[in-house]
């Protein structure tokens, strides 16, 4: 594949493509596309999550939702590696859906994907600022500093949030620029300082007893009896705990939304080497680490530290917050990296856990960076966007125009998000993530009935199948079966994944109705100044 794009003549620039290669270089391997897949996840955000399942469910314990949220996703693997074996290129369920299904089906995924993974950038960079006190906490606990210490009540303000928030995604826009062979080894080397992270934890935990913990708190805390006395407390504002299996299985569409991110490999699909086997060997190396790590992690807080309390504490800290506050000064939705500071005795170990959020945020707005761009060069490519945004650089071979676009949109959704309540507005974010799982698994159920071309191998007429129907459409079956159910949940329980508000609706719609529309639009723009059809001309797939 060449690294420059090839420029067609003059008269050709009217048609679909204009250039004989795309211009993204196949340079990625099986680490660089698991260090992206694991960073789309945001490793170490799962001590939040924890703490968040707590707050949003009663009573739940999350061994069984981890584990349940993971075979959903290897499910959807499968699903997703007949796609990518079909359409080897980048733009994830926009290239899908178009060539599969139908070009302005493939817009409505395109555009909506670009605008709520900007959004998600900006979000991740509010998400490192509102940590930076922790940050700071443990920075301060580490040198011994009450300076820095007691600067952690500084940098809550919205203008110190939107201060690092902007800084953040500066940062992550410099790294951007450079090959995504280069960026990937970047990512790579957060992830393991993340994996590191969790290493720290999980010696903390396992070397020191529930007592030790408990002793540690009350230290912490400036609080001999601060362990019981949260208990007393939750106990006081009828906080329930303990473990209900029908509970806990209400939080497997949460852990299936904690795993978000595990296959995102397949957006750079156009620059993985041997895309299938690359792909697959990075999902499943991926999901394996998570489930090893995270139930490993969990299984580590319940010995030590013991779940009613992680159970009161979560309720609490959210629910009550002066009640919580005047026990101990510890970080409620810190979680697991809480424990890990309070049993901590060394700097070192301090420093890795506060540090685990920051590397975090920037890990996945790196790769979430490399994710949306590669969606708006596949849509620029078809002319659905202005061209510039598929013009590659020669000396690095990404998208440059569309990184620029991306990170200034992302920087306005920080901006907003700082000053302003968005929470209506982006309420029902959780129910879109989990359509994009629908929108690609029922791509991989059409794949074989309407484009059994893209996946046959030379010599052979029909696909590999069982009782009568095709594999590919028995993977993507199952898939679009889990994935709709986990909508359901999400759909059924707007107390913890989203209310339904008139903005948040009419969000929802305008993000979906604007990719038909500007399909519509390119594609009379092309009927009348060329005699293209896009429809038609949308059946091919976008050149190398």
């Amino acid at each position: 594949m060449a690294k420059a794009s090839v420029m067609g003549s003059a008269s050709a620039r009217e048609g679909l493509f204009t250039r004989q290669s795309s211009g993204l270089v196949r340079e990625l391997g099986i680490p660089a596309a698991t260090a992206i897949s694991l960073a789309s996840v945001a490793l170490c955000n799962t001590f939040i999550n924890f703490t968040n399942g707590l707050v949003a469910f009663s009573q739940v314990d999350m061994v069984v939702p981890l584990l349940l949220g993971a075979a959903v996703w290897l499910v959807a693997m499968f699903a997703y590696k007949y796609l990518l074996e079909a359409i080897p290129r980048a733009g994830g369920e926009y290239v899908y859906l178009s060539r599969i299904i139908s070009p302005a089906i493939g817009a409505m995924a395109g555009i909506s994907i670009c605008i709520a993974f900007t959004y998600i950038l900006a979000a991740n960079a509010n998400f490192t600022a509102t940590y930076i006190p922790l940050l700071l906490t443990a920075l301060g606990a580490a040198f011994n500093s009450s300076g820095i210490g007691d600067a952690a009540s500084q940098v809550s303000g919205q203008g110190a949030i939107a201060i690092i928030s902007v800084a953040m995604l500066l940062v992550v826009g410099a790294c951007s620029f450079f090959s995504l062979r280069r960026l990937a080894q970047i990512i790579m080397a957060l992830v393991i300082f993340q994996l590191v992270a969790f290493l720290v934890l999980g010696w903390l935990l396992v070397t020191h007893s529930h007592q030790d913990f408990v002793n540690a708190l009350g230290q912490f805390s400036g609080h001999p009896n601060a362990y019981n006395d949260i208990l007393a407390a939750a106990a006081k504002d009828n906080i329930p705990i303990g473990v209900s299996l029908s509970a806990s299985l209400l939080v497997v569409p949460f852990m299936v939304l904690n795993y978000n991110g595990v296959l995102y490999s397949y957006y750079v699909g156009g620059e993985l080497r041997r895309p299938s086997r690359t792909y697959i060997w990075a999902s499943v190396l991926s999901i394996g680490v998570l489930v090893v790590v995270w139930v490993g992690i969990w299984l580590l807080m319940l010995n030590t530290v013991g779940l009613d309390f992680m159970q009161a504490q979560a309720k609490l800290g959210a629910t009550d917050a002066p009640a919580y506050g005047a026990i101990t000064s510890l970080q409620s939705s810190a979680g697991g990296l809480g424990y890990g500071l309070v049993l901590s005795g060394d700097p070192i170990s301090k420093i890795v856990i506060g540090l685990a959020i920051p590397s975090t945020e920037l890990a996945v707005n790196l790769a979430f960076v490399a994710v949306v761009t590669r969606v708006l060069f596949a849509l620029a490519f078809d002319r659905l966007l202005p061209i510039g945004l598929a013009k590659i650089s020669e000396r690095n071979a990404v998208p440059s125009y569309a990184i620029i676009v991306a990170l200034a949109a992302g920087i306005v959704f920080a901006l907003l998000a700082s000053f302003l309540n968005l929470a209506n507005i982006i309420a029902n974010l959780a129910l879109f993530v989990a359509l994009i799982i629908v929108a690609g698994s029922v791509a991989a159920t059409a794949l074989p009935f309407r484009r059994p071309d893209l996946l046959l191998k030379p010599g052979t007429t029909e696909l590999p199948k069982m009782a009568g129907i095709p594999v590919p459409a028995l993977w993507g079956g199952a898939s679009t079966i889990l994935s709709l159910t986990v909508v359901a949940l999400i759909i059924t329980h707007p107390e913890v994944f989203g209310a339904f508000s008139v903005s948040s609706v009419v969000t929802l719609v305008l993000v979906l109705g604007a990719g038909p529309v500007i399909y519509l639009i390119a594609r009379q723009i092309r009927l009348q100044s060329s005699s293209i059809d896009l429809r038609l001309a949308m059946r091919e797939l976008p050149p190398e």
